[in-house]
């Protein structure tokens, strides 16, 4: 075959491969690999973001992974095994047994004694709330964590997700209930069909949710508990995580990947990559997504 004759040849395929691979069609989400780190224990929690890094917890370690090529820049010895993981930029809080501590830097700069062991922390605004393992609920000042405010709901807790002056706690039963803080008064009360999977939040209006009788990641404002919005997957979503804009969430599907839904509904992007229950994080611009799977975490880029 002439020099010619593949020249033509290849003029003719590259349309109809850019086509296909979709070459032509940018990205508007983190899919592309830049760093991958191990660590010496399997995470059971889902790495945050906070500044410019990405936090994750492996036993009684909370590292520090940088946000352009994912190298670990520090470490910080917990105590204890970490239970409990929340950040804001500035802040970052974690829970161990009864411990509460938060971190400027790579150093610890206050901690507490909790009541009891702890089983999770989130943020509302700048200041923690603390679910304990006897069911209530402990408000603490953001810099000093002296306690500010305490809540005995009724038991059956599962999840808790902060919001700016709102926390909203998920029920194993399948309720919704969004409380004010400081106060801790109800501020409204839902009872979804079928029991709560994952809780998890969308930036500071959005809440994102799924039960055990649905194929899809609902979204409400924590104000109203109202559904907003619902994306279809393949399947019950074992989790969720979105930008700030809901432009994109990231569903973690046991049978079929990781899947990305746009808020037109279509599925842009799924790989089975990442095992069959990676957590994944994705930040509020929408520039990075952590995905954590056993003892690795791997940072994707736009």
């Amino acid at each position: 075959m002439s020099t010619r004759t593949r020249l033509l040849l290849l003029a003719v395929l590259l349309p109809v491969v850019s086509c296909v691979l979709g070459a032509d069609q940018a990205l508007t989400f983190p899919t592309f690999v830049e760093g991958e780190a191990s660590f010496p224990s399997a995470l059971n929690l889902a790495p945050v973001f906070s500044g410019n890094y990405g936090l994750v917890a492996s036993g009684d370690t909370l590292y520090y992974m940088e946000l352009r090529h994912g190298r670990i820049h520090g470490k910080l010895p917990a105590g204890g095994v970490i239970t409990g993981l929340a950040a804001s930029d500035s802040r970052v809080f974690v829970v161990h047994d009864d411990v509460l501590f938060s971190a400027d830097g790579f150093e610890v700069s206050a901690s507490c004694t909790l009541p009891c062991e702890a089983e999770a922390v989130t943020l509302c605004g700048d200041s923690p709330v603390v679910l304990l393992n006897d069911g209530s609920l402990v408000l603490y000042n953001g810099s000093d964590l002296s306690p500010a405010a305490t809540c005995s709901p009724d038991s059956g807790i599962a999840y808790i997700q902060g919001f700016p002056g709102i926390l909203v706690t998920g029920y194993t039963d399948g309720r919704l209930v969004s409380l004010s803080v400081p106060a801790f008064s109800v501020i409204a009360e839902e009872q979804l069909n079928g029991s709560l999977v994952f809780m998890a939040g969308g930036g500071p209006e959005n809440l994102l949710f799924s039960t055990d009788e649905w194929n899809e990641v609902a979204v409400c404002s924590p104000l109203d508990l109202k559904i907003q919005v619902m994306f279809t997957f393949s399947e019950t979503p074992a989790s969720a995580s979105s930008d700030s804009d809901m432009s994109c969430i990231y569903a973690v599907c046991p049978d079929a990947g990781i899947q990305v839904c746009l808020s037109n509904g279509e599925i842009a992007w799924r790989t089975r990559d990442f095992g069959r229950t990676p957590m994944v994080t994705v930040s509020g611009d929408c520039e990075q997504a952590l995905v954590a799977e056993d003892r690795s975490v791997t940072l994707l880029l736009q």
